[in-house]
């Protein structure tokens, strides 16, 4: 399966940021059948919306890359389109879809979209949690509450969630607990860890600002270079993206160490 989370940032003046962030595993039935490049979140480089999956390896994959294509293209909704709007036709595709299969090996999966309405200080940010059963052949819709007093995560999913929950849990006293940078460590380190077999790979990280649209990190991970799970074996133009290291520190694409002038994180 997988280890995928949402996370809300604050900063003295309210929220500033959302994240989905995963590791780039898929496995087919057991951990030894297993792929570490795979891409399990989207960003849209035309709207400010963010997805990411888990459980179902193929389905999710593909849907969310077409649709996030009719985003872009103008398409599936205008500029004028309130997140919720957004939201609507962007699951009404998914559903339409998903009833185009027969017989197909689609396991239970969860989607989620974070969405932003607005620009700068008077935006708001959004978040649904979207679950489909195999089993009942039933969707799931839950738009989830993002009202938090501090950063953190706002949902975790996968195999590897109770591990997670617990190492943030035992770390709740410590000074940085309720910061971005906390949450992202913890996630990172239990993919490096190795504690669920289904999770694996570079981490990869999507997310929304204030302002622009959607935007895609690249991850310094073991000092190499990651870019939506895959490693960025030859390349140029380091500064054109956002690069994150280990630590959640702003990081130099090209030197792959921590930017001049960025925050130390410890």
């Amino acid at each position: 399966m997988t280890t995928i989370a949402s996370e809300l940032s604050l900063d003295s003046r309210g929220p500033c940021a959302l994240y989905i962030v995963s590791d780039s595993r898929i496995t087919w039935k057991k951990h030894e059948h297993r792929w570490d490049s795979g891409q399990k979140t989207f960003a849209s480089s035309g709207s400010p919306d963010i997805f990411g999956y888990c459980g179902s390896a193929f389905f999710p994959s593909q849907i969310l890359n077409q649709v996030t294509r009719q985003i872009e293209a103008g398409i599936l909704f205008d500029g004028n389109a309130n997140a919720r709007e957004r939201h609507g036709r962007w699951l009404t595709t998914v559903k339409r879809s998903l009833e185009n299969s027969q017989d197909a090996l689609i396991e239970d999966f969860i989607l989620l979209h974070g969405a932003r309405d607005g620009a700068g200080m008077g935006c708001k940010f959004l978040l649904w949690k979207s679950s489909w059963s195999t089993k009942s052949r039933k969707w799931i819709d839950d738009e989830v509450k993002l009202s938090p007093e501090y950063s953190q995560f706002l949902t975790i999913s996968g195999t590897g969630r109770d591990g997670l929950e617990k190492s943030i849990g035992s770390s709740s006293q410590e000074e940085e607990a309720n910061t971005s940078r906390h949450a992202f460590q913890k996630l990172f380190h239990s993919i490096d860890a190795g504690g669920d077999k289904f999770t694996g790979g570079a981490p990869q990280m999507v997310g929304l600002y204030r302002v622009k649209p959607a935007r895609h990190f690249g991850i310094i991970w073991k000092n190499k270079r990651y870019y939506c799970g895959v490693e960025l074996v030859a390349g140029s133009n380091y500064e054109s993206i956002e690069w994150r290291n280990e630590k959640f520190e702003r990081a130099d694409g090209k030197s792959k160490s921590r930017i001049k002038g960025a925050q130390e994180h410890s």
